[in-house]
């Protein structure tokens, strides 16, 4: 509850987050009593242990007393007992004493002498579990597990499912990662695709944009811890449904954060500086941003923009104003794509869009927000077929033509599908899924291949 808390914070209230230093100065009960009386929590949705709370109330129907008695903060532990409504009272940290450990031990005793049966989860219980008359294990650790054993004969245990890589990487997100591909789109454009020394720069910028992300998925999904558990799907992330604790996540987010950004630090100031702007405008859009309408999706497309910015850093690849105008339009288009389809779902349910800028009104708006987008990205790619540059990198500039009216059917079908609720999740997801995506990009890549080569007269 002590992570549970510190989440919430983030949420809630994450100028104080400052503090937090200090409290631990003042030692753990402050900081937990500090932590509760900022922050609520809704006890309703936290990820309880089923089988060993429906055994528990077995036991209170055999008259058995039943004690709460925990080192979390009483004013956090209280609405958990009476929301499970067996716990006969109450024992817990009081922002002076940290019930912990052998503090916690000292108390059971002068309460219950050795006559007790204890649960718990953590290597901090080992000393109760070797003075009380039954141990039982909620979630422990094999390792705590094995030490109990060596002391207690009879142990009863209650585990949910075991903690595999497959959880760790669904909290990285490592599919997402497909993203950073857009980081090789200055090397494609330039033609310069086969040279090995820009392809293992880019490679490296892919790798280390993959982790700064991975970072703030993390942080993303402590933050809406909450919202997550009451969501009918996000419900199953590996942080809000407990397959992995909260601890691992405060200690993943800073560690793939600063080794991301000391990689790039290697390679080059500008490189520290992109990721940096990445990472604070993700964490704005998680904490504040998001709820603001228009300002959300301005800053969707410019995290996407960013990964094209860094392919142009990390190469030396000199930078086209023309590529960037129309990759800001295609993905804005995008943007607007996933706020419509919310708001789209919202008046088909009549749901509400919480914690977001928009209203139902606004569905046709946004429509037309992004279908202009999406119009304004072709204009702009037109535009770019009459440039100098072109007649450069292409022996017959004119075949390229071919891409406008492809690349057109391409994002009015995206918005055929979403109005159609296909795209029921984040267009940049749904287009990395989508087969003819790839066909499409096949036939584009043919075409540059054939403007190139100049067997098109």
């Amino acid at each position: 509850m002590l992570f549970e808390s510190l989440a919430r914070l983030l949420k809630q209230k994450p100028w104080l987050i400052v503090l937090v230093p200090f409290w631990c100065l003042q030692g753990a009960a402050v900081l937990k009593r500090k932590l509760a009386s900022n922050v609520s929590i809704d006890v309703h949705s936290l990820p309880y242990n089923r089988p060993f709370i429906e055994w528990l109330r077995g036991q209170k129907d055999t008259h058995r007393q039943l004690l709460l008695v925990t080192a979390a903060d009483q004013t956090i532990a209280q609405p958990i007992a009476d929301h499970l409504g067996f716990f006969d009272r109450v024992l817990a940290s009081d922002g002076i004493l940290n019930l912990k450990g052998n503090a916690k031990l000292r108390v059971l005793r002068q309460q219950l002498g050795n006559d007790f049966e204890y649960a718990g989860d953590s290597k901090a219980d080992l000393e109760i579990w070797r003075h009380c008359s039954s141990a039982v294990t909620v979630d422990a650790s094999r390792s705590v597990v094995r030490q109990l054993r060596k002391h207690v004969a009879r142990v009863r245990s209650f585990d949910g499912p075991a903690t595999s890589w497959l959880h760790y990487s669904r909290a990285l997100r490592i599919h997402q990662w497909a993203k950073n591909i857009l980081i090789f789109v200055p090397l494609i454009a330039a033609h310069k695709l086969e040279q090995p020394a820009l392809l293992v720069q880019s490679t490296f910028c892919f790798i280390v944009f993959g982790l700064c992300s991975s970072a703030q998925y993390i942080l993303n999904d402590l933050v809406d811890l909450e919202a997550d558990r009451a969501h009918p799907k996000k419900r199953a992330r590996p942080f809000a449904s407990g397959d992995l604790p909260l601890a691992a996540g405060f200690l993943l987010a800073p560690l793939l954060l600063f080794t991301s950004l000391g990689a790039a630090w290697l390679f080059s100031n500008a490189l520290v500086a992109l990721l940096g702007t990445y990472f604070v405008l993700s964490l704005g859009y998680t904490l504040y941003l998001k709820k603001i309408a228009l300002v959300d999706t301005f800053c969707l497309s410019t995290l996407y923009l960013l990964r094209i910015i860094a392919g142009h850093v990390v190469t030396g690849v000199a930078f086209s104003v023309w590529l960037l105008a129309f990759a800001f339009f295609l993905f804005l288009s995008l943007a607007f794509s996933k706020r419509w389809t919310e708001l789209d779902l919202v008046r088909r349910t009549n749901g509400s869009m919480n914690g977001r800028g928009y209203c139902v009104d606004d569905t046709l708006q946004v429509n037309l927000f992004g279908v202009c987008s999406a119009f304004l990205s072709t204009v702009v790619f037109m535009l770019y077929l009459q440039t100098e540059k072109v007649k450069e990198l292409y022996s017959t500039p004119q075949a390229l033509w071919a891409l406008a009216p492809v690349y057109l059917y391409w994002i009015i079908r995206i918005w055929i599908l979403s109005t159609r609720g296909k795209v029921q999740e984040d267009p940049v997801v749904f287009v990395m899924k989508d087969r003819v995506t790839y066909v499409v990009a096949a036939l584009c890549g043919f075409i540059m291949f054939l403007a190139t080569k100049g067997w098109i007269s």
